[in-house]
Formats: structure tokens, sequence, C-alpha cells
């Protein structure tokens, strides 16, 4: 899923904001209490469709002004990336691409009925009207994390070995692959990690471009 929202302050101030993950409650409702353990790793607790869940989050990822990635790595699956792009000197886009992957009856549910989706995008318009309505943020944490290409694959590959026959194949169908014949399960999460991984960089991709973009028209 990808949403985005426009706010009328600068990108500094707006993800400054965003690192400050111990007061997500403050405008994420379903989000229950966030605590920061060292400067990459993070522990949530949520309420989603009524259900109780817990995570452990590492920011794999991270780029003063400019983006935050991150992936789950126990407890309830997610992953995804937020980035920051300064349209003028007081307004910044945000752009927030999420995945997840419900487990239970419920969170399944709220999945196909979109809950999840829309709680995402009410979470972004909550976030933009918290920083605009104090004008300022909480705090900052400027530092940088750079991105590690070859455990990110690997962490991908992991999550999708613990999926079924049945979800990996479904996972294959909406990816567009097709496995022959005469390659095993193994192929196929290989194949899957990699076409995420690949997607995901040309995501990043065109986020460079529209920022570069962006510059060029604001100094022209």
């Amino acid at each position: 899923m990808i949403h985005e929202i426009d706010i009328d302050l600068p990108v500094r101030t707006v993800y400054d904001q965003w690192t400050q993950f111990e007061d997500f409650p403050l405008f994420m409702k379903h989000v229950v209490d966030v605590r920061q353990v060292d400067d990459t790793h993070t522990h949530w607790k949520a309420k989603i469709s009524g259900v109780s869940r817990e995570w452990q989050a590492e920011i794999t990822e991270q780029t003063p002004d400019q983006r935050v990635a991150w992936t789950a790595t126990d407890g309830t699956e997610n992953s995804g990336v937020v980035t920051f792009h300064a349209l003028d000197d007081n307004t910044t886009r945000v752009v927030l691409q999420m995945e997840t992957d419900p487990k239970g009856f419920l969170e399944k549910v709220a999945d196909w009925g979109g809950y999840i989706s829309d709680r995402s995008k009410k979470d972004l318009e909550q976030f933009k009207d918290f920083i605009e309505a104090r004008g300022k943020s909480t705090g900052a944490w400027r530092g940088k994390v750079e991105r590690d290409s070859m455990r990110d694959l690997h962490t991908r590959e992991d999550r999708l070995r613990e999926l079924s026959d049945h979800e990996l194949a479904k996972r294959a169908e909406e990816a567009g692959l097709e496995r022959p014949l005469d390659r095993n399960r193994d192929w196929l999460v290989s194949a899957l990690a990699r076409h995420d991984y690949d997607r995901n960089a040309d995501h990043d991709s065109h986020d460079r471009d529209r920022d570069r973009d962006g510059e060029d028209a604001r100094t022209s």
C-alpha cells in the first residue's frame, strides 16, 4: 500500500518529528506504546482490529530529511519506507509505502476489507494534524543508517520461507512469477525475495528522481 500527504512545514521539521517513534501514540490511536531500544531497534505495542499485537522493528535505512525504512524482526510482520520530499521551503510531501502480513482471522478480514490501508492513510492525516498544530518537532535524531542490501535480501528470504506452499504460490501469482516445473520451493523463495527487493529499489530510484526534479524546480 502507498499513501502520501502534503504538510505545510519545512522538510527538516517534518522528518525530525517522524524520528520520534516514542511519540507515535500521540497521533496514531491504534499504537499503544513504542519503546526506542537503541538507534536502530524499536519495540511496538498496538491494537489491530481489536487484537493486541507486539513486534520488534529494525531501522534498515535512514537518511536525514529523505527517508526512513524499517522491517519487523519478530512478531506481527510488516515492513516499509517513508520518504520526505521538499515541495518548497515550507511544504513537505510524505510518502508511506508499507507491506503487512496479517495474522489471524480478524486481521485478515480487516485486510480484505481495506481497514489496514485506510488506517495507514488516517495515520498520515493525524501526523499532519499533530505536527502542523505544534509547528515544531518534539525532538530529533539526525543519525544516518546505511542500507545493507545483502542483509535486506536474506531477511526477505527468511520471511518467505515461513509461508505455506499455498501462501507462497499466491505471492508468486500476485508478483507475476511462474515457477518452472524443474525448480523447487527454494527457487521460488529466492525469486520472490529478489522481485520484492528490486521493486523497492525501483521505488527508491523514483523517489530520488522526484527529489532532484523538485530541487531543480525550486532553484530555477
